[in-house]
């Protein structure tokens, strides 16, 4: 008997480390809590389903996360924290499994974890309001009004909500929400009194110059072609009839053809001369154009009009 005791001791051993290193393997197998989904409610489904996910994919972050969350609704507050644990293990810069990990702490009573997980929370996601809060209230209840009221003061600016109760009911634990307020009040009101100006228009309606084209180096500029005035060499669009002119024969009679002058250009001095020799002309023929002769006088005397002249005073003779 003494011979076998030591034989049956390792093979009890030997069988509890196989089945804790199943159990280590893949942990999600037959958890403790899979004899409790019974009930048939949605609750246990999701609970379920959540696990059959795990161990396919038993290093995923947010489903260790997820099943956390379903397991303290459950009423399983350890197995929720480890869960918690495996997601932030998973993914160490997973900041809502450190969220999630600290209020599962905080509620169990392990507040220096709890501390330590917001401050994680707060270091990968620095504007995350919740976790602010969550380290107001540590900081509140290890007496550092100074750090709880700039934890408070940072919260309710980003999220103002948690200043509802139907929203954070926890903010009722606290007592320096008054206090906190007043320290974010400068600037929160600077931030509601800026008005801030559009561009002037004289500033807006300013265009850019236009750049001036590249000049091409001396070897590259081509020297333009004389015109090509034989409508026999020009080219035509593709499609359209191409009409060659007939010359005339010899015993045709032309009309004559106008001579065309050919426009020169004009010299401003020769036109300054030629305006100063057309004056000349003109004073010279106004000098020599003889004088007007004045009018003749009328040598027969005017007769005064009727009613200036006198009355007829000659009486005809009596019959």
């Amino acid at each position: 008997m003494k011979r076998l005791l030591p034989i049956v001791t390792l093979a009890a051993l030997v069988a509890a480390s196989s089945a804790f290193a199943r159990q280590a393997k893949n942990p999600y197998e037959n958890p403790f809590y899979a004899k409790y989904l019974n009930t048939g409610s949605a609750l246990d489904a999701q609970i379920q389903r959540t696990l059959d996910a795990l161990r396919q994919t038993p290093e995923s972050a947010p489903l260790h996360n997820q099943l956390g969350s379903l397991l303290v609704q459950k009423g399983f507050p350890r197995d929720a924290e480890r869960e918690f644990e495996r997601s932030v293990d998973a993914d160490r810069h997973y900041y809502a499994g450190w969220y999630n990990l600290g209020l599962v702490r905080a509620a169990n009573g392990d507040r220096i974890g709890a501390r330590r997980a917001f401050y994680r929370t707060v270091d990968l996601k620095p504007g995350h309001a919740a976790a602010l809060f969550q380290l107001g209230l540590i900081e509140e209840q290890r007496q550092n009004i100074d750090r709880a009221m700039h934890f408070y003061a940072k919260a309710f600016s980003i999220n103002p909500a948690l200043l509802d109760v139907d929203v954070n009911p926890r903010i009722l634990d606290s007592h320096l929400t008054d206090a906190a307020l007043l320290q974010a009040y400068p600037q929160a009101h600077s931030r509601a009194s800026m008005q801030f100006q559009g561009a002037p228009v004289a500033v807006r309606e300013r265009t850019a110059p236009e750049a001036p084209s590249p000049q091409a180096a001396p070897r590259n500029v081509v020297t333009p072609g004389a015109p090509v005035t034989d409508p026999s060499m020009q080219s035509h669009p593709p499609g359209q009839a191409v009409v060659i002119p007939v010359p005339p024969s010899s015993n045709t009679a032309q009309p004559p053809q106008p001579a065309t002058q050919t426009a020169q250009p004009r010299d401003p001095a020769a036109v300054r001369a030629a305006r100063a020799a057309r004056q000349e002309e003109l004073r010279r023929r106004a000098a020599t154009k003889p004088p007007l002769l004045p009018k003749p006088a009328n040598t027969a005397p005017e007769q005064p009009p009727a009613s200036q002249q006198p009355p007829n005073t000659t009486t005809n003779p009596p019959q």
